[in-house]
């Protein structure tokens, strides 16, 4: 085994031994209440919250590690842009994980996020260099997994129904992690796919804010905003390669309206 898998393999257990310790241990929650914009906003501590930390430095500092064994050394600068879409998949799964209906669930679930976070720490590690010869098949994989992962997550935060100075912003972060992840390879200058991803992200804020007024379902909403998501990246994508063209603008515009159109009318 390389030093990379095992870096890997030492990473991804330690994170589901983490997560799964949520379920045997008990600490004491902490609410902090500030007024924000003239109204209390809470921010509740919880034994999940610190969970879900804690395995979010496991999974990013083991990657980290296992990417510093790459022989290209030329190649590792920036190397933070690696640790966003496995530390939002950490993330999700820790505040998913407690509210699982039964233990087949919950088994499943850990089953699931060991699983992905083995394909996209893999992946990642293939992506670091665009002549690895695994690196296409990597960036297919990157690129679903953070889709996938999206939508779940802007449907578990719009469902949650907070108000909008949190789940906007939860949902503006978000975004802009996987945005990153999605964009990092579209330029050769970083500073680009940075400025991108933080537009992507105060779009998508901005119009969670909007939403949340509107009397339309959580799933459905969810998947209007994953619909406005890869909108956003595709247009970002195309403007960062160099393509984007009015043609090919419309065509984004055009498959994103009628998704959204199908969405609002059809019920979910």
């Amino acid at each position: 085994m390389s030093d990379y898998r095992s870096h890997l393999s030492v990473t991804i257990w330690a994170a589901l031994v983490t997560l799964a310790l949520a379920t045997v241990i008990s600490l004491p929650q902490r609410v902090y209440t500030a007024n924000i914009l003239g109204s209390p906003v809470s921010l509740v501590v919880s034994q999940n919250l610190l969970v879900g930390l804690v395995a979010l430095v496991i999974v990013c500092a083991g990657l980290e590690a296992a990417i510093r064994t790459h022989p290209n050394r030329a190649m590792l600068r920036h190397t933070y842009r690696y640790w966003a879409l496995p530390g939002a998949i950490v993330l999700t799964v820790a505040a998913v994980l407690p509210v699982a209906p039964t233990q087949t669930a919950w088994l499943a679930l850990l089953f699931v996020c060991g699983f992905a976070l083995a394909a996209t720490t893999i992946a990642e590690y293939h992506t670091v260099d665009r002549e690895d010869r695994h690196y296409r098949e990597s960036r297919i994989v990157l690129n679903v997994v953070a889709y996938v992962l999206a939508a779940l997550a802007f449907v578990v935060i719009y469902s949650a129904r907070n108000r909008s100075l949190i789940s906007a912003t939860l949902i503006g972060v978000i975004a802009g992690l996987l945005a990153l992840d999605l964009l990092r390879d579209s330029s050769p200058r970083l500073r680009m796919a940075l400025l991108y991803s933080a537009v992507v992200a105060l779009i998508m804020a901005q119009t969670t804010w909007v939403i949340n007024y509107w009397p339309y379902t959580s799933i459905r909403m969810g998947l209007a905003l994953m619909t406005l998501f890869y909108l956003m990246v595709g247009l970002a994508h195309q403007e960062l390669q160099g393509r984007l063209t009015m043609r090919r603008a419309l065509e984004y515009i055009v498959l994103a309206v009628i998704a959204t159109v199908l969405l609002l009318r059809f019920p979910i």
